[in-house]
């Protein structure tokens, strides 16, 4: 089911305005407005936006299952971690067996001189205006902390692989998917922050920022390939499985999750919580990219813990998230890809 021509509307203003604010200034501007993004109020939960249910294959989750006990057995997958490049590898080798092609960019960071690696994949839509999905690849560098409470094997069950077991899945879907928009999967590296504890000024999501400063040009110019949205996926296969609603993200691509939620059934699972997180969808947010961050944070009690293991794993919380997503696809691309664009 289409969004409605008032909504429609609102959002093409929206764009507009977006749009017209990136390409107006200039990179020296848009660095000095960093970090403006404020935390919004809660949607308005009895209002949602009729969609049409699109539910992945029954057996998604098991499949994707496969995938996280696949990364899991690898250890540790942070920088430097034998672990970390055979996921890099076991990516790219899921993606090809998809029919999909990858790139793989790696840099050395010159302030922490660590080496991080994302890896993309772009599958082609009607349109090249583009919608990323995307999920952080590494896990919490525990090993070898000074501090004895910190200092444990963590091998990222929940936080690192289900959302990339995930995106691995929906791949070949979205493969034979009639895309409107053209679709980036993106899988970065560094989200994890180098200090133990999270705060804005934290040594963390270095792929995220890597992969906004290297399209910069192309959103302040308005190249008709630029990214329109962005969906972040990050923790979504634990047994007691609930997404809080993420207060930095785009209001319009909340209330679209919500609604999937709700169309698919799901909605006990969905934004019983509020609470902002700073994530990859930051960086995003950051430079007017409309985003939304689909995370299991909030009340996660084996988050950054031993037991973040398979056994605290719910195949079923990985194919619910999936129904959502891919509900919530058409109308994204309907409200961002099919509105007309601004003039330039």
């Amino acid at each position: 089911m289409r969004l409605s021509l008032v909504v429609l509307l609102i959002i093409g203003g929206l764009g507009a305005c977006i749009g017209a604010a990136i390409a107006t200034q200039d990179p020296t501007e848009q660095e000095q407005n960093q970090h403006l993004v404020r935390i919004q109020p809660s949607i308005d939960k009895n209002k949602t936006i009729p969609l049409e249910a699109k539910k992945v294959p029954t057996y998604f989750g098991e499949k994707a299952f496969l995938h996280v006990q696949s990364l899991v057995a690898m250890g540790p997958r942070y920088f430097g971690q034998p672990g970390w490049s055979k996921q890099l590898t076991y990516i790219e080798e899921q993606l090809k067996k998809a029919g999909i092609e990858s790139k793989r960019d790696t840099w050395t960071d010159r302030k922490e001189l660590i080496t991080f690696s994302n890896v993309t994949a772009t599958i082609p839509g009607k349109s090249e205006q583009r919608i990323v999905l995307a999920c952080h690849h590494d896990t919490k560098c525990t090993t070898g902390h000074p501090d004895k409470q910190h200092n444990f094997h963590f091998v990222g069950a929940n936080d690192g692989a289900s959302a990339v077991a995930l995106l691995l899945e929906l791949a070949p879907l979205l493969k034979k998917r009639d895309n409107e928009a053209t679709i980036e999967l993106v899988f970065f590296d560094g989200e994890e922050s180098l200090d133990w504890n999270w705060n804005e000024a934290a040594r963390a999501l270095f792929g995220s920022k890597r992969y906004v400063k290297r399209h910069r040009d192309a959103l302040l110019l308005g190249d008709e390939s630029r990214i329109e949205a962005m969906v972040l996926l990050d923790m979504v296969g634990r047994k007691d499985l609930h997404i809080q609603e993420e207060l930095y993200s785009t209001t319009l691509l909340r209330q679209l999750c919500w609604s999937a939620a709700v169309a698919t059934g799901n909605q006990k699972h969905f934004y019983q919580r509020a609470e902002a997180a700073a994530d990859d969808h930051k960086p995003f947010l950051d430079v007017g990219i409309p985003a939304v961050d689909l995370i299991d944070l909030n009340g996660n009690p084996t988050w950054h813990t031993p037991q973040d293991t398979v056994e605290n794993m719910d195949p079923d919380s990985i194919r619910k998230v999936a129904d959502v997503v891919m509900t919530m696809l058409p109308a994204i691309e309907q409200a961002y890809i099919k509105t007309p664009r601004p003039p330039k």
